[in-house]
């Protein structure tokens, strides 16, 4: 039986970033309509991080099915501040048994290979910034999200037991995320007592895999507001629809030109 492969809108920030960061395959990307599907709950998830409102991390998603293989290990870099937060992968380093070389390929041919997300909770909106290919994406989140992240989301707290992860003493919890409009998600949460409470660690469930957020090399210092903004001389595209296209046509007149 062929193995199942991951092609979710969000293959990376939770943002935790799972705050998933808003990382497609192209093909995804443009079917995915104005709105960023799941951006305010997302948004409503930094609640984990409590009192750290401002830091900068190294950060890893590994995604692991029911038979404990490695479908996708892919680094990131993280860093919030003031309630904004920023995530930025290079999909050329993600590896597992999904990195496969041809979509690898495909997506530095496409100038789709370094992606950023930032994303502002408090205007409601998510800018995806496309490095390579020189272009912002500015996408708006649902009506009912921004309305429900304008109340704090509720937590239920259950004390799981005491573990180390990479070496720091960490209280192990489950957590109930509820939004003001119902909707709900629960995930595991390691909190590093040294760190002052930071949640270096935030482990959910989808479809039968296991999703896993690692943060390394945290630092509590307030990152340079530039960092939270788009490139001011990219090209802006408002959908991922319009953003697609031309990235399609220009690579069919680099095509006629050889």
């Amino acid at each position: 039986m062929s193995q199942k492969r991951i092609r979710p809108l969000k293959l990376g920030i939770l943002l935790l970033g799972g705050i998933w960061c808003g990382v497609a395959w192209p093909e995804q990307l443009a079917a995915q309509g104005p709105n960023p599907p799941g951006a305010g709950f997302d948004a409503a998830l930094m609640q984990l991080f409590g009192q750290h409102k401002n830091f900068v991390a190294e950060a890893e998603l590994r995604v692991v099915d029911g038979q404990q293989t490695d479908k996708v290990i892919l680094p990131m870099r993280f860093a919030a501040r003031a309630g904004r937060f920023r995530t930025e992968v290079d999909l050329t380093q993600m590896r597992g048994a999904q990195a496969q070389r041809e979509q690898m390929e495909m997506v530095k041919q496409m100038g789709m290979d370094q992606i950023v997300n930032i994303t502002h909770p408090d205007a409601g909106t998510m800018h995806l910034v496309f490095p390579s290919a020189r272009a912002t994406v500015r996408l708006e989140m649902p009506a009912d999200d921004r309305k429900a992240l304008a109340q704090p989301p509720k937590l239920e707290r259950s004390f799981l037991g005491e573990e180390t992860v990479d070496g720091h003493p960490c209280r192990k919890e489950q957590v109930a995320v509820t939004l003001a409009n119902g909707r709900r998600a629960e995930v595991t949460v390691w909190s590093a007592t040294d760190l002052q409470g930071f949640p270096l660690q935030i482990q959910t469930s989808d479809k039968g895999d296991t999703v896993t957020f690692r943060y390394r090399k945290v630092r509590f210092a307030e990152p340079g507001a530039d960092l939270f903004e788009p490139p001011r001389d990219y090209t802006i595209y408002t959908n991922m629809e319009s953003f697609t296209a031309a990235l399609m046509q220009k690579l069919m007149k680099e095509a006629v030109k050889r």
